[in-house]
């Protein structure tokens, strides 16, 4: 078999072996109130904006004057519409064809990220007349601001929750760790909740003004330690100071995972081992051509249970492996030669 490009290889050893990503569901679907003067169309290109945001992980994504053209033509990419009443509101129900989106993407030089995103615990200590807590999942003081986080972040299509603070977080977690930025507790207590990166996340309450300020932390492989990825703050009201943290994560977290498209062709060869059914092979390819960075996979040989993938580009090969560091359907490891294997994982 051939063996994998050395550029391939080479980049294989900065990028974690193993993720706890999140598959992200309804990624090319979008709900919207009906309000009552805005008409069916008007309805379809509010949904595909928002659609469009979410693949795209690009928030002024509408403005671009290639993607204002498509919006006005939002019926040719819609596959579904339906009519759904909440709480005596009227909403709009919309799914749309996903080929048809990556194409108009990639064709307007946006990048496509795929619904495999990374997973992130916000830790949120709060300081009211210098007493200092940790509040949790269920808060009800602070509950605007943990709301609006997940509100906005089912919007952006970014996996974000918040620890439950039981017992356990409790012994694990306190707030002068989280106050001080110490992070080897918060890391520990992360693990529980399979998250890839952890938000410490401070607040200071100023009569009926909040202070926020913030750290994102990740790390860029399994042997690394973690590190300030991105830093942020706001002062105001908890709803918008909430929405403001998980626009700047979501805008961070796209532009280091979403796939624009290169323009080279590339291809590369995969060896992939533990494929032991014809059920396995054909998960294997669905995964791969599913991938943002992948226009073609073929099957170019096959050794006993051992599988040899070629692979045509859409982006880079950092792409690629970005992509697949996210799927928990396959893995990579060292031999004792210091090779990488790829391992199908069939978990599904």
């Amino acid at each position: 078999m051939k063996r994998l490009f050395p550029v391939l290889l080479s980049l294989l050893s900065l990028l974690p072996l193993t993720t706890q990503a999140v598959e992200v569901e309804q990624l090319y679907s979008a709900s919207v109130i009906a309000v009552d003067n805005k008409s069916n169309r008007d309805l379809q290109k509010v949904a595909f904006a928002e659609v469009l945001v979410k693949v795209s992980g690009n928030a002024t994504i509408a403005a671009d004057p290639v993607i204002k053209k498509a919006l006005l033509n939002a019926r040719e990419y819609l596959v579904k519409q339906a009519e759904e009443h909440v709480d005596g509101e009227r909403y709009l129900q919309t799914s749309f064809n996903a080929k048809k989106v990556d194409r108009l993407l990639r064709g307007s030089e946006f990048g496509v990220w795929s619904q495999n995103r990374p997973q992130q615990i916000v830790w949120l200590v709060v300081d009211e007349d210098f007493n200092r807590s940790v509040r949790g999942e269920t808060d009800t003081d602070y509950a605007e601001f943990i709301d609006a986080i997940k509100a906005q972040a089912n919007k952006r299509a970014i996996p974000v929750l918040f620890p439950v603070m039981d017992l356990d977080d409790q012994l694990q977690v306190s707030s002068s760790d989280l106050w001080g930025q110490f992070t080897d507790p918060v890391e520990l207590a992360s693990a529980r909740y399979a998250a890839d990166n952890y938000i410490i996340a401070k607040i200071i309450k100023q009569n009926d003004d909040y202070k926020l300020t913030w750290s994102m932390y990740g790390r860029r492989n399994s042997n690394q330690a973690f590190e300030v990825w991105l830093t942020g703050q706001g002062q105001g009201e908890l709803a918008n100071i909430g929405t403001a943290l998980t626009d700047s994560l979501a805008n961070h977290l796209a532009e280091r995972y979403s796939v624009k498209a290169s323009g080279n062709n590339e291809v590369v060869y995969l060896n992939v081992d533990a494929v032991t059914s014809i059920a396995d092979y054909a998960k294997l390819i669905e995964m791969f051509s599913e991938l943002s960075a992948v226009a073609q996979v073929d099957l170019e040989a096959v050794s006993g249970s051992s599988m040899q993938l070629k692979l045509v580009l859409l982006g880079t090969q950092q792409d690629l492996l970005m992509e697949l560091s996210l799927d928990q359907r396959i893995k990579s490891s060292k031999n004792v030669f210091d090779d990488v294997n790829f391992q199908w994982n069939a978990i599904n």
